[in-house]
């Protein structure tokens, strides 16, 4: 049983495409890579947008795309809904921080529906798998990857749980991310987390589409503390490189099955409304 068991997993493994490496994959390097940047122009807007690249990208990737690995080479895996060709992206992720577990709950109902005609919906269950299975905020090298991001990163922090890492990008799990998004430029990011129960409002940029969620997800919209500098986050990264938009969605403390169907639906139905805009 235990040799078929390994058999399966290997074979699993193998089938899933990996994207080339995003140059900071030795969890012991004990330098700075160097600056992370698209390798395309900004459009007059001062973003970056979607290229023919990017579109030959998506319209090629199979279903199932292992994004990179963690500190400890568990796998960070993306997976596909809809038809590779459609024209719009929603990118649903589950977990930042291993110790907020519900977002995954919410993105395994998201699999389970139908993605919205014109859209492409990725999921990824958890960016943080060592966090998770240890079922702690930070990744296997006590960095929280919410602060590890290079737009205004900062190595201050308040407390050990907030570590930023010992520079902007340093760990696998963040590098294979920028990687991952850079490649799909989704035109909208809904990045789950607990549990403070409420949409952020922080960036004016995405207000229209934290709007939006917040109706959906029958949550209030605030602008959601940092708990020490907010600086190094995947959404203030993401909104200030490319032209989509990232919001981020606070689930409550306990989320039930019937509150992650629901929260699955009003994520889809919020995707839907992005070919109008």
């Amino acid at each position: 049983m235990l040799v078929a068991a390994a058999v399966l997993a290997a074979s699993l493994a193998a089938a899933v495409p990996v994207l080339p490496a995003s140059g900071a994959d030795d969890p012991g390097a004990p330098t700075s890579p160097g600056p992370w940047t698209p390798t395309d122009p900004v459009g007059p807007d001062g973003y970056h947008h979607p290229t023919v690249a990017t579109r030959i990208w998506r319209a090629e990737s199979p279903a199932v795309v292992r994004v990179g690995t963690s500190a400890r080479g568990r796998a960070i895996v993306a997976r596909r809904q809809g038809p590779a060709d459609a024209p719009y992206v929603l990118l649903v992720l589950g977990q930042m921080h291993g110790s907020e577990p519900a977002g995954r709950r919410v993105v395994d109902r998201v699999r389970a529906l139908r993605a919205p005609g014109l859209v492409q919906v990725w999921t990824i269950s958890t960016m943080n798998p060592d966090g998770s299975v240890a079922g702690t905020r930070r990744n296997a090298r006590g960095v929280d990857l919410n602060r590890n991001f290079p737009h205004r990163w900062a190595p201050t922090y308040t407390s050990r749980v907030y570590y930023p890492g010992p520079y902007a990008a340093s760990e696998p799990e963040t590098r294979a991310m920028m990687t991952f998004l850079d490649r799909l430029r989704p035109d909208l990011v809904v990045s789950l987390h607990q549990a403070f129960n409420s949409i952020d409002l922080g960036n004016p940029k995405t207000r229209v589409w934290a709007a939006r969620l917040a109706a959906a997800f029958g949550l209030p919209t605030r602008t959601v503390p940092c708990r020490g500098p907010c600086a190094g986050t995947l959404t203030g990264w993401y909104n200030t490189t490319y032209a989509g938009f990232a919001v981020t969605v606070e689930l409550p403390a306990a989320v039930p099955d019937a509150a992650a169907r629901r929260y699955a639906r009003a994520a889809l139905s919020v995707g839907a409304r992005i070919p109008s805009g």
